[in-house]
């Protein structure tokens, strides 16, 4: 019985891993869907090729998964209020995400008249940029794991600029060298899907999600 607190701990803990992971993996879901129905009404190209959803899927979903499965956390934890929770999350970040690879993409497309290939360049920027917002957002348990964290997401993100500068890998996942009205448009891209989700709920914002217990 002496062993029973600790595996009960152990057992909480991977719950609330397993929790955070769901909600980028749903919240990934609901990006797609959005895009398909808001580029489905249009006639406008598929913002994304494959390759550019592989990348962005792996820098802001695949590794950081692996470290936040693996990583240790506390909280309470509320097995009823799972669905609600991921839906809460899941729902409003795809939705803002979406919205700022759509914006970005149509901006680069249709007013600054930017080439396809620099357009969905901004695309995958704006979501890379966000999907390592997302994971920042989950994270409220204390200053050692937030700092963590913000290291990963920052190392993940220069490794996303390093492809892009690389001729190779840029030439592999078919991106380009975005110039100033590209990159006016990815910031903006960023800017709407950030604040929105700012603005949605405070757990968005990651000074902020330290009111919220960890096992949302």
């Amino acid at each position: 019985f002496a062993a029973v607190p600790a595996m009960v701990a152990e057992g909480r803990n991977i719950l609330r891993n397993i929790q955070r992971v769901t909600k980028l993996f749903v919240a990934k879901s609901a990006f797609a869907a959005f895009l398909i129905l808001s580029i489905g009404l249009t006639e406008t190209e598929y913002p994304l090729l494959p390759r550019h959803l592989t990348l962005a899927a792996t820098l802001t979903i695949g590794i950081p998964a692996f470290f936040l499965a693996l990583a240790p956390s506390s909280g309470p934890w509320r097995s009823p209020a799972l669905l609600r929770e991921v839906a809460r999350f899941a729902i409003p970040a795809g939705t803002a995400a979406g919205l700022g690879v759509l914006s970005s993409y149509l901006f680069s497309l249709n007013v600054v008249d930017l080439p396809l290939v620099e357009a969905r360049t901004v695309a995958t920027t704006v979501l890379v940029v966000v999907g390592l917002y997302l994971v920042l957002a989950l994270e409220a348990d204390g200053r050692r794991r937030g700092a963590a964290v913000s290291g990963l997401c920052l190392a993940l993100l220069v490794l996303y600029f390093v492809l892009l500068a690389w001729d190779s890998s840029r030439s592999f996942f078919e991106l380009a060298i975005p110039g100033a009205w590209g990159v006016i448009a990815a910031a903006g891209g960023v800017v709407l899907a950030v604040s929105g989700l700012a603005l949605t709920d405070e757990r968005f914002v990651p000074q902020l999600r330290r009111r919220f217990p960890s096992g949302r």
